[in-house]
């Protein structure tokens, strides 16, 4: 951390988060430290923005998760799910080595697999992680 100063007028070079006892102690030592009331002068803190887009939060339905086991490219389902290509990389990528192991174990076919085989693991994971 770097105190920039300039005169009586001191400057960290980025923000301390500390709590409200914390900033009275700290308040006191600079204080004491300059031999003088230290005054305050509160700035709003700085955000960074990231573009604003429109965001669509929604659970992935049956008839989804079954078409993430299709052979369709990423860029055909983002298309054919109306979902960004990162949602559906990353669903992808967690539920498709999850499930064929699961199915594996239970002894279903991969060519066999039906919506109701993705509900019963369904159930079964949260009857695990509840």
């Amino acid at each position: 951390m770097k105190i920039l100063t300039n005169g009586n007028y001191v400057d960290f070079e980025a923000p301390i988060q500390m709590d409200e006892k914390q900033f009275n102690d700290f308040y006191h030592f600079m204080s004491e430290l300059l031999g003088e009331d230290v005054e305050r002068i509160d700035k709003p803190e700085k955000h960074k923005v990231m573009n604003e887009i429109e965001r669509k939060f929604r659970d992935w339905d049956l008839n989804e998760l079954f078409l993430l086991l299709s052979p369709m490219s990423n860029e055909e389902l983002e298309k054919k799910l109306d979902r960004s290509n990162m949602s559906v990389t990353m669903k992808r990528g967690y539920f498709v080595p999850a499930f064929m192991s699961w199915a594996r174990k239970k002894g279903y076919d991969s060519s066999k697999i039906t919506e109701t085989a993705i509900k019963q693991f369904l159930e079964e994971q949260k009857n695990e992680n509840p």
